[in-house]
């Protein structure tokens, strides 16, 4: 949507017009500057956390026009670094803008930008021109993405020692284990430096290794501390799409506990998902999906296939040239479990379940279950942040805007777009189940088949006969409205109690029918409750103030800690109030109680966050997302 310059009240000050939407830009202050600390940090917590969002929503163009962001997840790319003491009780905080090769592509209008959000002024023939641009431009973009580390907007999930691998360490100078990355849901990654936030180097999973191709990736890798494994998943859209999912040890194992620094990484990449097994004859072909996070046992890697589909096999997005318009929900067809076995690097079996739809997976473990007679069965447990559709992703518009006051979705654009909840009473949707998954009697490695061989040799499972069957996941809901789920990352991979999320506030109006506003919940997973978490009979833990919105709570486990809630909750929280006030400030709260410890205030201003890690005060992740 463009705004005319004459239309412009700041257009003397040389600054964009205000969003329509009520999406403000957020200052960036690259000097590191100390917050005043109110209350008390916890001693032992001592390191760097650093938080992904958006930060540019209005850009001024070249004729004087501002162009306005409509969708949230669209905003230019911001990253905020606060480096804590509590040794000293200070905190100092600096941010960066981290996309101006993205906003240079807005102001000359490239055609060949991709966008979450759809651009409610183009016409047919602006698409039809759009497929044009991104064939005839193809190669340039290439050459453009390797020479600019801010060409692609990259800002969904941050991560700290990533395994860059020869060639990319080699190009940075920067050292093996050191890397700090940026990622996102497609296969596009940024570099940026560690202290300043600078962005050094764009690249796709491609250059850590040739095998690695595809267009798509999930936001969310896994890690395995026991085996030092970075673990993701690569997809191939097309006619005959596929996945492939692969794993990065930053060092070659030479014995069991003991590692071999060496200059060459291992990498390890498992048969690639181009057909199902499990219904073998009866299951439906396999089509991509939009898949923002996975699970990982310590013997299995469990991708799921939700019916929420890119149309065309993804050739759509060239013509639409953003996302939302490429998604398609077919409640015909069930979702998916593919399982690949982490030992043979073979995809072993596919489960079915009814259509549903997740954003983000919580923990997962596997483990053997004693069966009358003395046989055992294998068992994936699994935990989901579950949807019943995809209604959550038109509410997504929401995000972010001011949580004061309610939002007119008749007045306010792109309304048109919202579709899924337009006939619900005030747009509600139902909040995420809490589910846990389990898929049963699942196939076991046996010691002549524990060998790595390549996939282009060998593409089938030992017996293939042995997995030729229907599977179904079956599941039990044990929790309402939870989102953006963290735990103690000391219990990754294992069976664990506690889960931390984002709630609905009960101080705001439903999700979609107002602004997307969030509270903070503590879900007892060995108290399974089914009602309202407002109820005061439930076993949840909630931290929800008025006028205030709550990001991702990142969870840093006390290391004297002998309890599982041992430990702090770190979160951004944004607060607004009817006179049009704003502030952001970094909220601590005592992880057993939900208690506030501290909080700092960041600005007078609102920043969206989507995710965080913390690193010790060794650079060494503790809780990386």
């Amino acid at each position: 949507m463009i705004t005319l310059a004459e239309n412009n009240p700041n257009k003397d000050k040389n600054e964009p017009a205000p969003s329509p939407s009520g999406f403000k830009n957020v200052p960036a202050c690259e000097a590191p500057v100390q917050l005043e600390v109110h209350g008390k940090i916890p001693s032992w917590v001592n390191g760097v956390f650093y938080r992904t969002g958006a930060g540019r929503y209005n850009i001024l163009m070249n004729n004087g026009d501002t162009f306005h962001i409509e969708h949230p997840f669209d905003g230019l790319a911001m990253l905020h670094r606060f480096e804590i003491s509590g040794e000293t009780q200070e905190i100092h905080y600096n941010s960066r803008h981290t996309s101006h090769g993205t906003e240079r592509r807005y102001k000359e209008q490239d055609k060949t930008l991709l966008t979450f959000g759809p651009d409610p002024c183009k016409t047919i023939f602006g698409r039809i021109q759009s497929v044009f641009h991104h064939i005839v431009k193809y190669s340039t973009n290439v050459a453009l993405l390797e020479k600019d580390p801010e060409f692609e907007m990259v800002n969904v999930t941050i991560t700290p020692n990533f395994p860059l691998g020869e060639r990319l360490e080699k190009e940075t100078g920067i050292k093996r284990g050191d890397a700090l990355v940026v990622k996102r849901d497609a296969n596009t990654l940024q570099v940026v430096d560690k202290d300043t936030l600078k962005p050094i180097k764009a690249f796709t999973y491609g250059h850590v290794n040739e095998q690695l191709q595809g267009q798509l990736c999930a936001s969310h890798h896994q890690y395995d501390e026991e085996t030092d494994e970075y673990i993701n998943f690569t997809v191939k859209l097309g006619p005959v799409p596929s996945f492939q999912t692969f794993s990065i040890s930053p060092y070659l194992p030479t014995s069991p506990g003991g590692k071999e620094k060496a200059s060459e990484q291992q990498v390890r990449v498992h048969q690639p998902i181009w057909r199902h097994l499990g219904a073998w004859k009866t299951i439906e072909a396999l089509k991509p999906s939009y898949i923002h996070s996975f699970s990982l046992t310590k013997n299995y890697i469990i991708i799921p296939n939700f019916p929420y589909y890119y149309s065309y096999g993804g050739l759509s997005a060239l013509y639409y040239s953003n996302a939302y318009q490429t998604f398609y929900w077919d409640e015909t067809r069930h979702t998916l479990f593919h399982v690949i076995d982490r030992h043979t690097g073979h995809h072993i079996a596919t489960y079915e379940a009814e259509p549903c739809f997740s954003f983000h997976v919580a923990n997962a473990w596997d483990e053997d279950i004693e069966l009358p007679g003395g046989h055992k069965e294998r068992v994936i447990f699994m935990d989901y942040c579950m949807y019943e559709n995809t209604d959550i992703i038109d509410a997504s518009f929401e995000l972010g805007k001011s949580p004061s006051g309610k939002i007119n979705l008749d007045k306010v654009q792109p309304a048109r777009f919202v579709k899924a909840t337009a006939n619900k009473a005030e747009h509600k949707i139902a909040p995420a189940q809490f589910r846990r998954y389990r898929l049963g009697q699942v196939p076991v490695s046996k010691p002549d088949t524990e060998k790595w061989s390549s996939f282009w040799s060998d593409l089938t499972p030992p017996s293939l006969t042995a997995y030729n069957k229907r599977r179904v996941a079956s599941y039990t809901v044990i929790g309402y409205d939870i989102e953006l789920p963290r735990f103690n990352p000391q219990y990754n991979l294992k069976k664990y109690r506690y889960c931390y999320g984002v709630c609905e506030s009960r101080h705001a109006p439903p999700y979609a029918s107002g602004s997307v506003v969030n509270g903070l919940i503590k879900l007892d997973l060995d108290q399974p409750y089914l009602g309202s978490n407002t109820y005061l009979d439930s076993p949840s833990k909630i931290w929800d103030e008025p006028n205030c919105s709550c990001s991702e709570p990142v969870f840093i486990p006390n290391p004297d800690g002998t309890k599982e809630d041992d430990g702090v909750i770190l979160s951004i929280v944004n607060s607004s109030t009817k006179d049009g006030s704003e502030s952001c400030f970094l909220l601590i709260l005592d992880a057993a109680t939900m208690k506030e410890v501290s909080r700092s205030t960041i600005g007078a201003f609102n920043a969206v966050t989507l995710h965080g890690s913390f690193t010790d005060r060794f650079g060494r992740g503790i809780a990386v997302n």
